[in-house]
């Protein structure tokens, strides 16, 4: 064996294993539970189809349709959707950005304004960790969190205005609150999740977004509570991978606090339900867990 090899083996052996809070971190970082923030009807375009064909005729019409009259909502809203089946960014921001402008109380125009304005903070954001992995520098590194706050910011003036105007749909708040914990507006997020996961059917995901809250809030035990709530509510039970990324934070949590009867019980609950790949990894923790003192 080549000595540096052997010296990197020696240096793995006795490497000191993550602590629990790290592996807490690590866990609230990889679910961030970025799919609930796009609030939107009707995806949008994601770059990688192919754009449909609409004929040039037809388009132009609509251009015309607007100039003639620009208080008529209907030709902003087909005309902005070929634009964005076309994955035609800019013609697409033109004609909503004058729709929302002429005809702010129509709601399909407002919603697919609002949508399109979510998407091409997203593309900016992948553009800019394209970048960043190509030509890594601290430029380039601000540029990605720059883009990461714009995007954030961006949700949450969507996700307040279409509160605003829709408070029966409690399924914004979810998103809502993830925006805002990604700003750093903790305690704003957790009153947001407290009245989610009053609905039967946001529980779960609420709960889930809510622990992670209050373990950033170091409130640990509340967090724990809510893990629980996340994965082992019933009725309606929740949706798997909500359940594997709750028991997973509940079981880094329950161990940074030493609280091993409780590691023990959801390493157990995930064991019931998780991947084959998982199992081994699973049982070997379990009987580390079963081996330590109370």
């Amino acid at each position: 064996m080549d000595p540096n090899e052997s010296a990197t083996h020696e240096n793995a052996l006795h490497a000191k294993p993550p602590s629990p809070s790290e592996v807490g971190s690590k866990l609230l970082a990889k679910y961030s539970d970025t799919d609930s923030l796009f609030v939107r009807n009707n995806p949008l375009g994601d770059g990688q189809s192919t754009p449909k064909a609409i004929p040039l005729q037809r388009s132009q019409e609509l251009e015309q349709a607007i100039r003639n009259a620009p208080a008529n909502p209907e030709p902003y809203v087909e005309l902005g959707q070929i634009y964005v089946d076309q994955q035609r960014w800019p013609d697409a921001r033109r004609v909503l950005d004058a729709g929302a402008e002429h005809c702010p109380e129509h709601e399909p125009l407002v919603i697919l304004h609002e949508d399109l304005s979510i998407h091409l903070s997203s593309l900016a954001l992948e553009q800019a960790r394209k970048l960043n992995a190509q030509r890594p520098s601290d430029e380039s590194r601000y540029g990605v969190e720059q883009a990461e706050t714009d995007l954030a910011n961006r949700r949450l003036k969507v996700c307040s205005d279409r509160y605003a105007r829709h408070p029966d749909q409690k399924e914004i708040l979810v998103p809502w609150a993830v925006a805002l914990r990604q700003l750093g507006r903790q305690e704003e997020a957790v009153d947001h999740l407290q009245e989610a996961s009053k609905e039967p059917s946001l529980r779960a995901r609420a709960s889930l977004q809510l622990g992670m809250c209050l373990q950033s809030l170091q409130r640990p035990l509340e967090a724990l509570a809510a893990f629980r709530k996340a994965a082992l509510y019933r009725s309606p039970p929740p949706e798997p991978l909500i359940r594997t990324r709750a028991l997973e934070l509940a079981i880094a949590i329950a161990e940074e606090n030493h609280l091993i009867d409780s590691a023990r019980f959801y390493t157990q609950e995930l064991l019931e339900s998780c991947e084959p790949s998982q199992k081994e990894a699973l049982q070997a923790n379990l009987k580390r867990l079963q081996a330590t003192e109370l």
